[in-house]
């Protein structure tokens, strides 16, 4: 071959179009959108390409001893002192690009299994090579007749390439999302090993589909009691490049339900919110998530005591206005108080607007630690929090009015907050039970003023 033959200017970008095509074809049959699969590719390229033309560059420079000079044009200008390296360079054109060719072929034909694990049937993928193979084996018969054995390699890769790419299309259109209607049946009966394979055998025809790995780890954490395992296939699907910031949410939301409800583990949960902060810094779903984790219990001590059920408190409605002498704490008690006191103190830090914990923060205060003029400051924090529903505004107005009464003794007091609780909550049950107070207290006063009469 003469070096007029083929230039660099057109000896370079076909080689560079040969290893772009190798890459994306790589890339697809492979998923190598993962940097150490890169670099891989990197390294098959190096060895394939780089290596062999270098050393075909190594061997005509006569440098190695006892090696000879395999092109002889460049032993003959080397012996008379000729510009042999420029006509080195100028052979090195066409060999780069019979290099890059033999190598694209190669690595095409390493590629074809996994073109076949595309297919459902691995007889598909011979009635399409059949097929093209009709038109596309005579083009490459005239390359090889017209360029001779240096033609071989692009001759292959214009017989495989295509053929690839078609597969590829045809796999790619007749791919259908998968169905998990023979696993929801499975798990309805309760059949939940065959539900597992059911799932795993859709999820092998997509592998990427984020509803079959959340039914999967869905059925470990609940019907196989194995957290670890769903633990550790959520945070590889929140990994997957293909997993929008929505669904990672959902997930890690997911696992958090999980670890709170079937493993009594707030600790977990709070590890699986924080990790969506990590992942999406800045954005409405971490704002939420970062929400949610100043709502979780501090323990699992605190958790349990959260599900426990509780009296549905309405002081306005018992006998607590009535009742002036409040019992006593022992000392055990008051220590027990003292923990729980400390307890909701924490979570108060950690979210100053958390209702729920400073009214239970008040309760202790008032009915267990004596100390009825703070809780009384802890309910007139929660009346001024906005956005409170008027039923829960309202409780708070009536159990002030029974500490008032009940705890510091002050029926004047007692009378502001039960009158306030008429004029701004009229239609609600502790407005109902607040009139008749105020009407019981007004007739004590007649009879009083009678009596001092007489």
């Amino acid at each position: 071959m003469q070096a007029a033959t083929l230039s660099w200017w057109g000896a370079f970008p076909m080689a560079t179009a040969l290893v772009l095509m190798v890459h994306h074809y790589w890339r697809q049959l492979l998923d190598t959108d993962q940097r150490p699969a890169f670099r891989a590719f990197l390294a098959w390229t190096a060895k394939g390409v780089a290596l062999p033309f270098a050393v075909w560059i190594v061997l005509n420079t006569g440098i190695l001893p006892g090696v000879p000079i395999l092109l002889p044009e460049v032993a003959i200008l080397k012996g008379q002192g000729g510009p042999w390296f420029r006509y080195l360079l100028a052979e090195s054109a066409p060999a780069l690009f019979v290099t890059a060719s033999f190598w694209t072929a190669v690595t095409l034909v390493s590629l074809l299994p996994a073109v076949v694990n595309r297919f459902e049937d691995p007889n598909d993928l011979k009635i399409h090579a059949s097929f093209w193979s009709l038109f596309l084996l005579p083009l490459s018969a005239v390359v090889v007749f017209a360029f001779g054995w240096w033609g071989a390699g692009a001759a292959l890769v214009a017989w495989l390439a295509p053929i690839i790419q078609v597969s590829l299309t045809a796999t790619q259109v007749a791919k259908r999302p998968p169905s998990y209607g023979a696993a929801l049946a499975k798990l309805n009966f309760g059949n939940y090993p065959d539900a597992e394979q059911e799932i795993l055998r859709e999820l092998e025809k997509c592998q990427d589909d984020f509803d079959g790995w959340m039914m999967l780890a869905n059925l470990y954490a609940n019907k196989f009691d194995d957290l670890p395992e769903a633990d550790r296939m959520i945070r590889e699907l929140c990994g997957q490049p293909n997993v929008s910031g929505i669904q990672t949410s959902l997930a890690l939301h997911r696992l958090a339900d999980w670890h709170l409800k079937r493993g009594d583990d707030p600790a977990s949960a709070r590890r699986a919110l924080e990790e969506i902060c990590l992942r999406l810094p800045g954005t409405h779903v971490a704002r939420m998530a970062r929400q949610r984790i100043d709502q979780l219990p501090a323990n699992r001590e605190e958790l349990i005591e959260q599900r426990t059920p509780k009296i549905i408190r309405l002081p306005a409605l018992n006998d607590e206005l009535d009742d002036s002498t409040p019992a006593r704490p022992t000392k055990s008690n008051r220590r027990e108080a003292e923990v729980q006191a400390d307890r909701w103190v924490e979570r108060l830090k950690r979210n100053p607007n958390d209702a729920e914990a400073r009214e239970k923060f008040a309760t202790i205060l008032a009915e267990r630690l004596g100390e009825a003029d703070l809780a009384i400051e802890q309910l007139d924090l929660l009346l001024a929090m906005p956005d409170q529903s008027v039923q829960k505004s309202a409780e708070w107005l009536a159990r002030s009015a029974a500490w008032q009464m009940k705890y510091r003794q002050d029926p004047a007091a007692a009378r502001v907050r039960l009158e306030q609780l008429v004029r701004e909550f009229p239609q609600t049950s502790q407005a109902f039970a607040a009139q008749r107070r105020l009407n019981l207290m007004e007739m004590e006063e007649r009879i009083r003023k009678a009596r001092s009469t007489v």
